[in-house]
C-alpha cells in the first residue's frame, strides 16, 4: 500500500515540476492565447508574443499546454513548436562557444541552442519529409547529413566544436562562428520545413525576464537580433516567393522584467531616439501581449480538486478529501494568489499529513504545518484579503 492510499491517492498530486495535468480554471486566458496563436499562424508574417505572470502564476505550465497543444493536435500539423528544457535563452548547453564572452554574438548562440532543443527524431522526421534535390544553399550538405541522421550534422548546428577532419567529412569551409551565419542558417531551414508541410515555427522562451538584468547594451543586442529576424523575413520571404515557415516567438516573462523593457524604451526613446529596442517594441503587436491573472478563493479550490481527481483510487464524497474547504481557502489566503504556491503548500501538507498520520487536513492543521515552514499571511489581524 503506498503511503497516500488512506487519502484514497495513488501518488502525491502536488509535485512542482510536473506540468502533465488538466487545466484549472484558465479557461479565458486559454482562449485568448490560442485565438491570438492561431490568428498568426494564419497571417503573412512573424509574430512576437509576451505571456505576462509573476513568479508561480503558471507561465510555465502555460508554455507547457502550448507546446502540447501544437504537438498533440493533427489540426496544427503546420506547425513546428519548439520547447526544451533547456531554456532557449540563458542556458548554455554541452560547452557550447565556451571560449567566446558571453552575449557576444547572441544571435550564433540563440540559434545553436534553439536546433539544440528540437527533438532528434523530429528534426529527422520533417527533413525526411522534404526532396533536397533542388535546394540551393551553403547549408545543403549539412541538411543532407542532418537526413542520413549524421552526428556530424548535428554537431555543426548546434556549434559544438569541429575538427579540420570533421570539416571535411562534412563538406563545408568553417563552422559557425559568428551571428549572420546562424541566422542564414536559420533561414535556410525555414525553407526547407516549409515543402515538408510546415507554414509556421513557433519557438517558446521561458524566464526572459532575465534579460532585465542586463545592460542596456547587452539589451538592445538582444532584442535588435529578434528585430532582424523579425524584418530578414522578408527579404527571404520576397526572394523565395515565400517559401519559407513563419517564425514566431512567444516569450514568458513577469510583469517586473517586461516593466524594465518598457522604461528603457522610453528612456532611450527621450535620449537618442530608441535605438535598438524600439524599432522591436514596434513589431510587436499588443494584442499579443496576454497577461495571466491571479487566482481567486474559487479558482485555487479548483485547482486543488482537480490535481486531486487525477490521482484518486476511489471515489469519495468530498472532492477536496483529505482537505478541508477551510484548510484550502487558507491555502488560498498565504499564497500571493499564485496557483504554484498552492500547489507548492499543498504539497507540504500533504507530505506531513502522512507523517503526522493525520484522519484529514483541516484549517487549524494547515496554519500550524505551514507556519512551521515560515509560510503565514503577514497581513495584521482583521484585515480581510480579496479573493
Amino acid at each position: 500500500m503506498n503511503k497516500f492510499e488512506a487519502y484514497a491517492l495513488k501518488e502525491d498530486p502536488f509535485d512542482i515540476f510536473s506540468y502533465d495535468h488538466k487545466m484549472a480554471d484558465r479557461e479565458e486566458e486559454w482562449k485568448r492565447i490560442t485565438s491570438c496563436l492561431v490568428s498568426a499562424f494564419e497571417g503573412r508574417g512573424p509574430t512576437y508574443f509576451v505571456l505576462l505572470g509573476d513568479y508561480g502564476m503558471g507561465k510555465t505550465y502555460m508554455l507547457e499546454q502550448v507546446y502540447n497543444w501544437l504537438s498533440e493536435s493533427k489540426e496544427r500539423d503546420g506547425v513546428l513548436v519548439v520547447y526544451g528544457k533547456s531554456d532557449v535563452l540563458y542556458e548554455r548547453r554541452v560547452a557550447l562557444m565556451e571560449s567566446e564572452p558571453k552575449w557576444s554574438k547572441f544571435g550564433l548562440d540563440l540559434v545553436t541552442r534553439i536546433f539544440d532543443n528540437i527533438d532528434r527524431a523530429k528534426m529527422l522526421e520533417v527533413l525526411r519529409k522534404t526532396s533536397l534535390k533542388d535546394f540551393q544553399s551553403k547549408f545543403l550538405k549539412v541538411f543532407e547529413a542532418l537526413k542520413e541522421e549524421k552526428e556530424i550534422g548535428f554537431k555543426y548546428i548546434t556549434g559544438q566544436k569541429l575538427g579540420a577532419k570533421d570539416l571535411q567529412q562534412l563538406g563545408v569551409n568553417s563552422a559557425i562562428t559568428d551571428s549572420p551565419t546562424s541566422l542564414a542558417l536559420f533561414f535556410d531551414f525555414l525553407r526547407i520545413i516549409n515543402p515538408a508541410g510546415y507554414n509556421n515555427f513557433l519557438i517558446l522562451v521561458d524566464e526572459f525576464e532575465y534579460l532585465a538584468t542586463q545592460s542596456d547594451m547587452r539589451i538592445m543586442q538582444i532584442l535588435n537580433t529578434f528585430r532582424n529576424i523579425f524584418d530578414d523575413f522578408g527579404d527571404y520571404s520576397k526572394s523565395y516567393n515565400g517559401k519559407l515557415a513563419k517564425p514566431h516567438f512567444m516569450f514568458a516573462t513577469s510583469p517586473g522584467g517586461w516593466e524594465r523593457l518598457t522604461e528603457l524604451e522610453a528612456a532611450l526613446t527621450k535620449k537618442v531616439g530608441g535605438a535598438g529596442i524600439v524599432p522591436f517594441m514596434r513589431r510587436l503587436n499588443k494584442r499579443n501581449i496576454i497577461t495571466l491573472e491571479a487566482f481567486t478563493s474559487e479558482k485555487t479550490i479548483e485547482l486543488v480538486a482537480t490535481r486531486i481527481s487525477e490521482v484518486r483510487t476511489k471515489e469519495v464524497k468530498d472532492s477536496l478529501f483529505p482537505f478541508t474547504r477551510q484548510a484550502v481557502e487558507h491555502v488560498h489566503s498565504v499564497s500571493l494568489n499564485r496557483p504554484g504556491n498552492v500547489i507548492q503548500y499543498c504539497g507540504i501538507l500533504l507530505q506531513d499529513a502522512v507523517d503526522l498520520n493525520l484522519q484529514k487536513i483541516d484549517v487549524a492543521d494547515a496554519k500550524k504545518i505551514l507556519e512551521k515552514y515560515g509560510i503565514s499571511s503577514t497581513e495584521p489581524k482583521g484585515v480581510e484579503r480579496s479573493s
